[in-house]
């Protein structure tokens, strides 16, 4: 009879303990998703890829219109994003 309550105490701490590392692990998981979507900290990369974005915008708005170059924009930034979610998972 005794056996039983060291038995549950048992169980329950290692479920804690399940718990605690699966927790550690999806933290782990959100830290390296958030990593691979930031944008990249260089104030130079930021201020070059702002540039070439107004060159493209400025040339696409005319030749499309508003709201198909909108799409265009919204459908590349979506690719971007996908491209380096798999470019930090594969390294």
């Amino acid at each position: 009879m005794s056996d039983r309550p060291r038995d549950l105490a048992e169980r329950r701490a290692l479920l804690v303990a399940r718990a605690e590392l699966e927790r550690a692990q999806l933290a782990l998981a959100v830290h390296d998703l958030k990593h691979a979507i930031s944008p990249p900290s260089s104030r130079i990369a930021s201020e070059r890829g702002r540039g070439i974005a107004s060159t493209l915008v400025r040339f696409a708005v005319p030749l499309l219109g508003i709201s198909r170059a909108g799409r265009w924009v919204r459908i590349a930034s979506i690719g971007l994003a996908v491209f380096r979610i798999a470019r930090g998972w594969r390294g």
